[in-house]
């Protein structure tokens, strides 16, 4: 092989080198992206189970939360059926009863039926009590 034939070769190859080595050096950046993407997702992961723990623990520690959990009632969170409030009369007025096995009506469409005698007057009383309650509230003494 002459002198020049091994130069030729060589010059021929130069690009293919290079391209080799950009492939490579491509190659291992995106490995390094990849070790760095797993790294944070595997601290993410940790985060996240850190914070989960860590809520357990606090839930655990709270009496509160066991207790409901058990179904004791506690002093927590009062609602307002549990200590009774009734609402104005403007607010009665504003609920929606079930009569005659279920259908929706006004409060005043019900009493219009209490008062023809299309209900009685017990009827409009236990749909109005149990109106205010799927409300929240308590019916006056005068429904009860």
């Amino acid at each position: 092989m002459s002198n020049d034939q091994t130069y030729h070769y060589q010059t021929d190859n130069i690009p293919l080198a290079q391209a080799m080595m950009r492939a490579q050096a491509t190659q291992a950046e995106a490995d390094r992206a990849k070790q760095h993407a797993l790294a944070a997702e595997a601290t993410e992961r940790a985060k996240q189970e850190e914070i989960a723990r860590a809520v357990e623990l606090s839930i655990q520690n709270n009496a509160q939360l066991q207790a409901q959990r058990m179904g004791v009632k506690t002093q927590g969170a009062i609602r307002s059926q549990d200590v009774g409030v009734v609402p104005p009369m403007a607010e009665v007025e504003k609920t929606t009863v079930k009569v005659l096995g279920g259908i929706e009506v006004s409060y005043r469409q019900a009493m219009d039926m209490a008062e023809v005698g299309q209900i009685t007057q017990a009827e409009f009383n236990k749909a109005v009590v149990d109106g205010l309650a799927a409300r929240g509230y308590a019916a006056p003494k005068s429904f009860r």
